[in-house]
């Protein structure tokens, strides 16, 4: 009877740290972070393909990325629909997961009072609640990692309990256990790339056993190696694809560049980032503004000092022979899992540790609680020589220190990061807030055709974010870098939208002398991307004014000419009629588009003797995969002659081609002023 009140308390303590946990993951959630990164948005992307149909084991997009996060945003975007609140909402789910995963596991291994340390820890920490709220499928990682090792423990403690046969195979019970912790590991190898070393854990377990209780060992080692035997069953598809096509996961190589240098003999940079990595924990953390405030390290200096004596005591746990027995193995547990997780940080460095490290999360909030256990025990051993009185109140001030401590703790985190993180102007330009502003006003305008000046108007980029937050699916953005292009849509009306971070270059104002601003949407004082104009265009009138000025140039060409079936050239303009060498110049060139064209590039050339390129720049800032029917689009590609250019007239050309720029195939040209697909246009004059 009297362990009701105590239950009751602990229950009561436990579900105060949820609500804080969900208070501090849901609040503002559309609005925090402020936009949309464009890593976000692709995985709302995949997951609203997953909605309609596709069933991939791996997604390429971007560097290549594991699936499940996206599966299981897929599922709440089939209630929800196309909303990137859908991914976020996901991430909070695993957040959480997390933190009753690691309470439980910690509960069976430690006692019920480290498991609210850790728990509470994780809750108000910053780094887990800041992974909880971002549409990204690290988080996925520790949830069903900590799962896994919550069924493996359960395994274990039916096996450490099991009667006096010496060597008894697994039974029903601890079966099933070992069952449900094979197929949650074989899953986490579906969430991120750290989960390809995790895994290690489980056999260091075994080997620690092999040392200090060679009869949990054997009962264990079977179950065990059926364990990871399932874990690589359920991996099997993922690890086939990745062997079938090695070059579907380009992150890996660039994450392992310190390694496979270290291979080769050269430490350096591995010695260099794992001296640095070491600070992450308590003096310097990731300086990316994406994910962290930078410098911030995982801990404050206060938590960092219970995370100091909570390695000290699991250290010291392990290898106590009181205790080894006991609670060793779950100490070490806990300082493999440790190694495990940060050793991806110890090879890539401190730089986007936030995601790399991810895999060691509840270890990072499970340290410091062992550490706070440690003083309590010592605090109350101190007080039973104390009288009565004395002791009660020395123990009642130690737990309302653990209150204030955490309760300060959600405090700074809910400043750093609704207030310093999510405000900060860096932070804005990642998650293009203006970009989603302006996404918003498109939604609320009800506007249909709009050309977006965007310093990244490639499909997987701005367009991605703007597929999240544009609500009506027959708007159709047209999107370009206004430093070097501009874009005309096919319509009556139509609205240009010009953020502050992508501003129009000077050269292309002659083509822009009947666009009227209609309105600036209003951002905070202090953003980056300021202004952010909205101009509305006349289709028709500024189309005539652009075939006006471009076929005023020296032309000797009877425009349009067709480049394949997709676009149309239909004029060039210089910025001088005379150049010297060592110059460089500008030159305009005006296409209508046919239909859209994936991976296109354009190219001019300045050629010298027999057609050769003696200046050249490909490039295209209007991507071929935005394109319309009946669209205009302006390019400028900027060309330096060679200072030993001799004088004399030298030809102008460009091309339309597709592919990677390394072996992009160019497009036919109908016309009798080509010559292996390249179009001569004009000519410029140099002089010495």
């Amino acid at each position: 009877m009297s362990s009701k009140p105590h239950i009751a308390r602990q229950t009561g303590w436990l579900l105060l740290i949820i609500l804080a946990a969900v208070a501090l993951r849901l609040y503002d959630l559309p609005g925090t972070p402020p936009g949309l990164t464009h890593d976000e948005a692709d995985h709302g992307i995949t997951a609203w393909g997953i909605v309609n149909g596709a069933r991939e084991v791996y997604f390429t997009v971007g560097y290549g990325r594991e699936p499940l996060f996206d599966y299981s945003t897929a599922l709440l975007m089939s209630f929800l629909g196309p909303t990137y609140l859908a991914a976020r909402l996901t991430a909070v789910f695993f957040g959480l997961i997390m933190i009753a995963a690691t309470a439980a596991w910690v509960r069976q291994a430690f006692d019920a009072r480290i498991a609210l340390l850790t728990a509470a820890g994780t809750a108000v920490g910053f780094w887990a609640v800041m992974t909880s709220r971002q549409s990204l499928r690290s988080v996925t990682l520790p949830a069903l990692f900590t799962l896994a090792f919550y069924f493996f423990w359960r395994a274990l403690t039916v096996q450490r309990q099991t009667g006096p046969r010496q060597h008894p195979p697994p039974s029903p019970e601890a079966r099933r256990h070992f069952l449900l912790a094979g197929l949650l590991l074989g899953l986490t190898f579906y969430t991120y790339i750290p989960s390809r070393i995790l895994w290690i854990v489980f056999p260091a377990i075994l080997g620690y056993l092999a040392v200090i209780d060679r009869r949990l060992f054997r009962r264990m080692r079977a179950g065990t190696a059926s364990m990871l035997l399932i874990a690589a069953m359920v991996g099997s598809p993922l690890f086939y694809y990745l062997f079938k096509h090695p070059a579907a996961e380009t992150r890996i190589g660039q994450l392992s560049a310190p390694l496979s240098a270290a291979i080769g003999g050269d430490f350096g940079p591995l010695l260099a980032n794992s001296a640095a990595s070491l600070k992450l924990f308590t003096i310097s953390g990731d300086s990316f503004w994406r994910y962290n405030i930078p410098g911030r390290p995982f801990l404050t200096p206060v938590m960092g000092l219970f995370f100091y004596v909570g390695i000290a005591a699991a250290v010291w746990g392990m290898w106590s022979p009181k205790n080894r027995k006991e609670t060793g193995v779950a100490y070490a547990a806990a300082l493999f899992w440790l190694v495990a997780g940060f050793t991806p940080t110890l090879v890539t460095g401190p730089a986007l540790s936030t995601t790399q490290a991810i895999g060691m999360q509840p270890i990072l909030y499970l340290l410091p609680a062992l550490g706070l256990a440690a003083i309590y025990r010592a605090v109350s051993s101190f007080s039973m020589r104390q009288r009565g009185s004395l002791a009660v109140r020395n123990q009642q001030l130690f737990q309302l220190g653990l209150i204030l401590l955490f309760t300060s703790a959600a405090f700074i985190t809910a400043r750093d990061y609704f207030i310093r993180w999510a405000r900060a102007p860096e932070v804005r330009v990642h998650y293009e807030s203006s970009m989603a502003a302006a996404m918003a006003y498109i939604n609320e305008q009800g506007i249909q055709d709009v050309a977006i000046s965007t310093i990244t108007p490639g499909r997987f980029h701005t367009p991605a974010v703007a597929e999240m937050i544009i609500q009506d699916p027959s708007v159709l953005p047209r999107y370009f870098d206004g430093r070097y292009g501009l874009s005309l849509p096919a319509a009556e009306d139509s609205y240009l939208v010009v953020p502050g971070f992508a501003p129009l270059s000077p050269l292309l104002d002659p083509y822009l002398g009947t666009v009227a601003l209609v309105d600036t949407i209003p951002l905070p004082e202090t953003d980056l991307d300021r202004p952010l104009r909205i101009f509305r265009l006349s289709g028709p009138r500024l189309a005539a004014e652009w075939q006006a000025l471009f076929s005023g140039a020296a032309n000797p060409l009877p425009a349009p000419v067709t480049f394949g079936s997709s676009a149309q050239f239909m004029g060039y303009s210089l910025y001088s009629a005379e150049f010297s060498p060592g110059d460089t110049f500008t030159v305009a060139t005006l296409w209508r588009v046919q239909a859209p064209l994936d991976d296109a590039i354009l190219f001019t050339h300045l050629q010298g003797a027999g057609g050769v390129p003696i200046a050249q720049a490909d490039r295209l800032d209007v991507p071929g995969e935005s394109w319309q029917p009946g669209d205009l689009f302006i390019q400028l590609h900027q060309l330096t002659i060679p200072a030993d250019t001799t004088a004399g007239d030298y030809p102008i050309a460009v091309g339309l081609c597709q592919g990677p720029p390394e072996s992009c195939t160019r497009l036919p040209v109908a016309s009798a002023n080509a010559a292996d697909n390249v179009l001569i246009v004009g000519s410029v004059q140099i002089i010495q």
